[in-house]
């Protein structure tokens, strides 16, 4: 790696950890210039910090002590597996929570579990993940946090109020302040307290912003992204951007490849039996006709060949009416019965759209190729902001990815849109395909 290389891949992990770790510079409360907004979003979310807190130390409490005191049976692993789930769900949660409130720019977590490995390898790659036990140690801080927070919030904003409201309890009759042996109840009292009550709001302004600013620090410690996590991001990046390459050349080789065998064959056998019926019209008429009509039947073979052409690229039916139609008309034209359950609203991007197509399509084919399988399950469904598709068959199993064939330039085309493709097929079947894609909101 040369030195501007190196200059360029840390520019781009710094930019990268900005992104993730700093407060949003042109987004959220914090950002828009209303004080007194950020103020009470500040204020909300301290307070909330103590019900949660509660709700997350319960949860995990539980989960924890029924997974580490079942280990031992078969249905611990799974618990401490739905435990490390629920961990995620809620850190993730923590993270939205940070960012709607706090103004933070904190990115939902990702712990990389292949679907083929089985539970005690789940669950070791979850727990060998740090950003596993920052997550818990967060969620697990958030009690002590909510309490100090909550008592905080709830004692300078109280006293801060009731001395500005010195006014409305004297002209009912209800102020008076004991200090000692000594009762202060009078006018010059109330201005008194009206003022220190003034001070103290202040104050109470001061300290909600300030906690709310080291919260904001202890969740960039936690809850962000790791170096090394950054640099792992960085360097999918660049892997990402190498495939995409690789997956466009490959596709202008195969377009090259389908028109040269295809199409332009058959435009120049239509050429070649026009030439022919051009000579044989005058000495023989009806000769010249029957080569007509072979260069009419040619005629239509040729755009049949470019409209499956073109439907490789992208199919009609893909671009007019998403995936709900697109895929059971792919399933359609398999061999083997396939049944198909679509739940795709709102629709993805173009793109996105594009590769689960085409990983159905490739499925599909090996499919009915390799697999002798009796009958196909194709889901797909949108999981918040993540499109999953699954193709499962009841077939001999046994497939895996070769560098050079289908599924690997397939893998490559998911892999370029920042999503994961994993297959499991062991000897005997069944074979599952899923393909994870990223979508918008």
């Amino acid at each position: 790696m040369t030195g501007r290389d190196r200059n360029e891949r840390l520019s781009m992990t710094s930019s990268t950890a900005t992104s993730i770790v700093q407060p949003a510079s042109q987004s959220g409360p914090w950002a828009s210039g209303k004080f007194v907004a950020s103020t009470w979003f500040a204020l909300v979310h301290l307070l909330l910090n103590l019900p949660l807190g509660v709700f997350y130390f319960a949860a995990l409490a539980v989960g924890l002590s029924l997974g580490i005191g079942l280990l031992m049976t078969v249905t611990g692993v799974p618990i401490l597996i739905g435990v490390a789930a629920v961990t995620r769900g809620m850190s993730n949660f923590e993270r939205a929570r940070l960012n709607a409130f706090l103004g933070t720019s904190l990115q939902p977590s990702t712990y990389p579990v292949p679907i083929e490995a089985g539970w005690l390898s789940r669950l070791s790659t979850i727990a060998k993940d740090a950003a596993t036990w920052r997550d818990l140690l967060f969620l697990l801080l958030r009690l002590p946090i909510g309490l100090f927070t909550f008592t905080a919030m709830v004692t300078v904003w109280s006293v801060s109020v009731s001395l500005l409201l010195s006014p409305v309890f004297y002209s009912l009759g209800l102020f008076q302040i004991n200090v000692g042996y000594w009762v202060f109840d009078g006018p010059g009292a109330m201005l008194v307290s009206t003022g220190v009550g003034a001070l103290l709001l202040v104050v109470a302004i001061g300290v909600t912003h300030g906690l709310a600013k080291l919260e904001s620090v202890l969740a960039a410690a936690l809850l962000a992204a790791s170096p090394e996590e950054l640099q792992r991001r960085v360097d999918d990046m660049a892997r990402s951007r190498s495939r995409t390459i690789s997956v466009a050349d490959r596709e202008r080789r195969r377009l090259e490849r389908d028109l040269h065998d295809g199409a332009q064959q058959r435009l120049v056998s239509l050429a070649m039996t026009l030439g022919l019926a051009q000579q044989k019209l005058a000495s023989n008429p009806e000769q010249g006709a029957r080569l007509v009509k072979e260069a009419h039947e040619e005629a239509k073979r040729a755009l049949q060949d470019l409209r499956d052409l073109a439907r490789g690229l992208h199919p009609a039916v893909l671009t007019d009416h998403g995936l709900d139609a697109a895929l059971p008309a792919l399933a359609a034209r398999c061999p083997i019965a396939t049944r198909v359950d679509v739940a795709v609203r709102p629709r993805p991007e173009a793109a996105v759209e594009s590769a689960a197509y085409f990983a159905v399509a490739e499925a599909l084919t090996n499919v009915a190729r390799h697999s002798q399988a009796n009958q196909v399950l194709v889901t797909a469904q949108r999981l918040e902001h993540l499109l999953v598709i699954e193709v499962n068959d009841d077939g001999v199993g046994g497939a895996r990815s070769e560098p050079d064939g289908g599924l690997a330039g397939l893998s490559d085309r998911v892999e370029a849109l920042g999503g994961r493709l994993s297959i499991s097929s062991p000897p005997g079947g069944p074979t599952v395909l899923r393909v994870e894609l990223p979508c918008g909101s």
